[in-house]
């Protein structure tokens, strides 16, 4: 009898020292605070904004292609082409009486 009150002391204080340790070696708690900030762009007058045109890309099959002797040294592919570099161009205002 004393040793299963001996062995469940044992036990108990084990199991205090193991909680003791994982909970000094927890990493520490920290608060984040999330902040919003809001801006409003004045336009002037007479200034002009830009908006970004991608470029325009067509896929395009290219067939083998053979050397004098009839070998092919370049298999068929699919090329990307570009048919129109991007480019920057004004932005149209809107005309606020027509908008509803």
């Amino acid at each position: 009898m004393n040793k299963d009150i001996f062995t469940l002391k044992i036990l108990r204080y084990t199991s205090i020292i193991t909680l003791l340790s994982l909970t000094a070696c927890s990493p520490k708690v920290q608060v984040v605070e999330k902040v919003i900030v809001e801006t409003h762009t004045v336009k002037d007058p007479g200034s002009v904004e830009y908006v970004w045109e991608p470029p325009m890309v067509d896929v395009v099959e290219v067939p083998p292609g053979l050397d004098p002797e009839g070998h092919y040294y370049r298999p068929a592919h699919e090329e990307v082409v570009e048919i129109r570099q991007g480019r920057w161009k004004y932005k149209k205002p809107v005309d606020k009486k027509t908008v509803k």
